[in-house]
């Protein structure tokens, strides 16, 4: 298992690095690639408990609800919204008349999903949009990386105190503390290493502020791990998916990336950018 884990890390990482680093439509295009995947592996975990959320709706819903929060300049987040409440309501109120169980959580999945996985995910693409965006986002996903590495490192060596045990046993407060620490070194450390190669500046982003995003990240990483791990437990299943080897899912590897990103955009954008 670890193996696997590791094999499929090494061949993804400098594919994800070339990614970021290229920006433009090839980073958004996998961003978009990666939250569609998502949402249906999402859908697929629905159907195991028996709901039914509009497939059609949560993927189109989520494709808006990322392009408005990181691809147009325009203020179409609000009507973005009233429309999708519009056409949810209006799908879930016909499927029930034609005789649908379960109306109330079906209506709430299709409403949910894109806006957690599109809302958040659009984050990527507005981080990779700031200014120096691409040392920025070549610091925030791997401090991420980092993180869920050495929690899950220090977990398994050293991890005696369950952290969550209903929702992911394997969890522990040891495991937190390592990732914690693994992401303030790392975060700190990238952030030394963009500025002595001179492609980020000390005016964006300093060492310590790379320090605060590594605890950011390993925080709300670990809610959104969890947060996915919640839906997983009550479909009594382990995995999302089996795309990558040891892995599992897309949405079982962007979990903790999708609060985390949006945390670190927020932090970024208001407080070292300000």
């Amino acid at each position: 298992m670890l193996r696997e884990r590791l094999v499929t890390a090494g061949l993804l990482v400098p594919i994800f690095l070339w990614v970021i680093y290229q920006g433009g439509w090839i980073y958004n295009v996998v961003v978009f690639v990666l939250l569609t995947i998502a949402v249906w592996e999402f859908f697929e975990i629905a159907a195991k408990v028996s709901l039914s959320p509009s497939r059609v709706i949560g993927l189109l819903s989520m494709w808006a609800f990322a392009a408005v929060t990181g691809v147009t300049t325009d203020n179409w987040f609000l009507p973005c919204v009233f429309a999708v409440l519009m056409i949810t309501t209006i799908w879930h109120i016909i499927d029930y008349e034609k005789g649908a169980t379960h109306s109330l959580q079906n209506w709430a999945l299709s409403l949910i999903v894109p806006v957690y996985i599109g809302l958040l995910g659009g984050h990527f693409l507005s981080l990779r949009a700031l200014p120096s965006g691409q040392w920025l986002t070549l610091t925030v996903l791997p401090v991420v990386w980092i993180s869920d590495t050495g929690a899950y490192m220090v977990g398994r060596r050293y991890g005696k105190h369950a952290l969550a045990r209903r929702t992911s046993p394997h969890k522990t407060w040891e495991g937190l503390a390592g990732g914690i620490a693994f992401g303030a070194v790392f975060g700190g450390s990238l952030v030394l290493l963009w500025q002595w190669i001179g492609v980020l500046s000390s005016d964006v982003l300093e060492w310590y502020q790379g320090v605060v995003i590594g605890i950011i990240v390993s925080l709300a990483g670990l809610v959104g791990d969890l947060g996915i791990s919640l839906f997983k437990r009550q479909a009594k299943i382990k995995d999302t998916g089996r795309i990558f080897p040891g892995h599992g899912g897309v949405l079982d590897r962007i979990d903790s990336w999708l609060l985390a990103g949006a945390s670190s955009y927020y932090y970024v954008l208001l407080i070292a950018l300000f």
